[in-house]
């Protein structure tokens, strides 16, 4: 009776056009007030701050330097003389055309555009969150309530990872988005828009690699050649400046010299991943990434055994637990909430255990952190765990015929 009573408050409540569109509201509010003003956080000037990297790679490449070993004295760009000081390029020679972007005018210009482009980004996945609900299979379905259309862009917006990535202005939810794009143009046969897609997700190699993997494994070999000639494309300035090879070795040398950065150390509150709860509890491990890539592998093999609606979801779980993964890479768990609104929105209880769960994984660790619990800081790994192994058996039961649309 009492859940009954719940499903039916729920249910009126979702019905409500003024809750639709306070959802909404409260959703942009979030981002906009933690994410793009920095309330809390110091403010909108203290905002941005890891754009402000890109900024001045764009900056070396637009001098027509290496932006990976610059070898000019950029005049006064407006960066604090720490920024200049830490400066080291990590990402990929494709990431240029966002770079130079970025680099053109002003750094207060350039963080003006990274908070866009994130923006962009979130009505990307956003939309596509909202077709991933109406779609079953690849034939359109029909579903009884529009309250999706409100509540995926809200919760997608309004989470806390989401705020956390525009306010630092990181690329997670870019290439989240590119991601997702990827993956829903790859499946309706656009392969052209879908290697593009798959390119500008690749701005975050450590979270795109698996689902490369994956479309290898199911040999979709004209996404992957439009994604080549498109990182190509976009690396045309740095292989004009640096050399076609030689820049992308490079490359690697700064992601060494990235990786032995103090805030990539094993128990820091800034790394995610299983090998950071392993070592929080006291365990020691290797890195996990084979075992990482052979469960994309073990995927491939028994796809069929899940809806493949929910494969991209997984895929990106995955490499959140077993590859190299920050907190504001968990971002890219936008991808998960229409999977499980799909499943979940007309069962109360189980609604409120996800939305629990988003919550409690998109924590910000600062706060955590005053606890001096380094178990605690890295807990959160374990939730998604479980929200994974969740999802793995609404998929499979759907997989089935055993799950109700």
């Amino acid at each position: 009776m009492g859940t009954d009573v719940l499903s039916r408050g729920m249910f009126a409540l979702a019905a409500s056009r003024a809750v639709r569109v306070g959802a909404v509201v409260a959703g942009l509010a979030v981002v906009l007030a933690l994410g793009v003003l920095g309330i809390g956080h110091g403010g909108p000037d203290e905002t941005s701050m890891d754009a402000q990297y890109l900024y001045l790679a764009g900056k070396y490449w637009l001098a027509g330097t290496n932006a990976y070993t610059p070898a000019v004295t950029l005049p006064d760009v407006g960066v604090g003389s720490d920024a200049l000081r830490q400066y080291n390029f990590a990402y990929p020679p494709q990431t240029a055309p966002l770079c130079l972007l970025l680099g053109i005018g002003s750094m207060r210009q350039a963080f003006l555009i990274m908070n866009v482009l994130n923006l962009l980004a979130i009505g990307v996945l956003a939309w596509i969150g909202v077709r991933t609900v109406e779609e079953q299979g690849s034939r359109p379905s029909a579903p009884t309530s529009t309250a999706h259309r409100w509540f995926v862009p809200a919760l997608i917006a309004g989470n806390l990872s989401t705020a956390f990535v525009v306010w630092m202005g990181q690329t997670t939810l870019i290439a989240g988005a590119g991601l997702a794009a990827a993956w829903y143009y790859a499946g309706r046969g656009h392969t052209v828009l879908a290697g593009i897609a798959l390119a500008i997700a690749t701005f975050k190699p450590p979270l795109s690699l698996f689902v490369v993997v994956w479309f290898v494994l199911t040999r979709q070999w004209r996404v992957l050649l439009a994604a080549a000639a498109t990182v190509l494309a976009f690396s045309l300035v740095p292989m004009i400046v640096v050399g076609p090879v030689e820049v992308f070795f490079d490359w690697l040398h700064a992601v060494g010299r990235y990786g032995d950065h103090p805030h990539n150390a094993l128990g820091t509150r800034m790394l995610f991943n299983l090998r950071s709860f392993f070592h929080a509890v006291g365990i020691a491990t290797p890195d996990l990434f084979v075992v990482g890539f052979l469960a994309t592998v073990a995927l491939w093999w028994s796809r069929q055994r899940f809806a493949d609606r929910d494969l991209l979801a997984l895929l990106i779980g995955v490499t959140l637990l077993f590859g190299y993964s920050h907190s504001y890479d968990l971002a890219a768990l936008a991808v998960l909430i229409p999977v499980f609104w799909r499943y979940l929105h007309p069962r109360a209880w189980a609604s409120l255990v996800a939305l629990g769960l988003l919550f409690a994984i998109s924590f910000p660790n600062s706060i955590l952190e005053h606890f001096h619990s380094e178990v605690l800081l890295h807990a959160r790994v374990m939730l998604l765990a479980g929200a994974l192994l969740w999802l793995m058996v609404l998929s499979t039961n759907a997989a089935r015929g055993g799950a109700t649309e």
